[in-house]
């Protein structure tokens, strides 16, 4: 989240208006993300985050704003807009698509524990399966056809490295879409920037946030994406590689709630690869294209494609992952 569309306070007041939740008596920009211009809002009945969309076009905002309102409303622990006067979970702000969405408490976590990763594959599961009576659809824009096209523009800035990679992790995935796995509203950003932990309780509960990249694709590729970027070896940096027990745990915590099919056991390897082609191309892209922010934070794209090369190396390491793993968890 980042600031693309510079709004004055006066400017958010009438908008925030529209929405019956009292003056404004706090107003800041956040420096984080890439996508979309936010901001927090606190007003005497509570806090907020208010999004401008920068690129999603409105009518895709439908099912961003439905999934996020279905999902709070099944107990799945996630930001929920908040509705005008109205009834409107939509407004427009300096001429973009804007909403209010309650802003949860906590803080999210850089070097998540065992325990963090077994309740991140949780809460991933029971948003996998509260998703799929959603009937609004929304195809993948960031799949294979995406790679492709990504691909060929960056041909002529990257490097002959990286389109020697680009070249052959495509070919290698061509057939990506024509998989027999089973399918459903994804998050496809789970990254650990998008949970927070509220701290109440016992254990601190994951809560979610950003769901504007969710759409209809393999459960499995979400489940790659989000171990991609909750279970690396942080210890072993510069060097890209994950550390085992974490990505042990998060499958455990999710196969728990949704057991994987055999067809999505060995798939796993290469969906690891096709999560981290889709993440290194998007910051490949925020590197070869920078957007005009006043506080956007730049991805490390060298450390997605160690990644990438580091699961194409290990390939026959992870399809032999889940018989370490153990079969408990798929008979449940």
């Amino acid at each position: 989240m980042s600031v693309f569309t510079p709004v004055t306070l006066a400017e958010a007041r009438q908008f925030v208006a529209a929405y019956q939740v009292g003056d404004i008596i706090d107003f800041q920009d956040i420096a984080a993300g890439v996508e979309n211009s936010n901001f927090f809002v606190t007003t005497v009945s509570g806090r907020y985050v208010l999004t401008i969309f920068e690129k999603i076009p409105r009518h895709d905002l439908d099912f961003y704003m439905g999934l996020m309102s279905h999902l709070h409303g099944k107990g799945i622990a996630c930001a929920a807009p908040i509705k005008t006067v109205a009834g409107e979970l939509l407004g427009t702000l300096k001429g973009k698509p804007a909403a209010l969405v309650a802003r949860l408490s906590g803080g999210d976590i850089a070097h998540p524990s065992e325990l963090d990763c077994e309740a991140v594959g949780a809460v991933l599961a029971k948003l996998h399966l509260a998703a799929a009576d959603f009937t609004l659809p929304m195809v993948n824009w960031r799949g294979l056809s995406w790679w492709w096209g990504e691909a060929k523009n960056l041909a002529v800035l990257a490097s002959a490295e990286e389109n020697q990679l680009l070249n052959a992790e495509l070919n290698y995935q061509a057939a990506f879409d024509t998989l027999d796995l089973p399918r459903g509203i994804i998050h496809a950003d789970l990254f650990r920037d998008n949970i927070l932990w509220d701290g109440e309780g016992h254990r601190p509960r994951p809560q979610m946030i950003d769901f504007y990249f969710a759409c209809h694709d393999y459960l499995l590729w979400d489940i790659a994406i989000t171990v991609n970027d909750w279970c690396l070896d942080f210890a072993a940096y510069p060097e890209a590689r994950l550390q085992e027990a974490n990505t042990r745990a998060l499958l455990d915590g999710y196969q728990r709630i949704r057991p994987l099919t055999v067809a999505e056991r060995e798939c796993w390897p290469q969906m690891l690869r096709a999560a981290a082609l889709r993440s290194w191309l998007g910051r490949l892209g925020y590197h070869y294209y920078p957007r005009q922010s006043s506080l956007t934070h730049t991805k490390d794209h060298p450390y997605s494609m160690r990644l990438l090369t580091f699961h194409i190396a290990n390939e026959a390491v992870a399809a032999k992952f889940f018989d370490k793993l153990g079969d408990t968890a798929c008979k449940l």
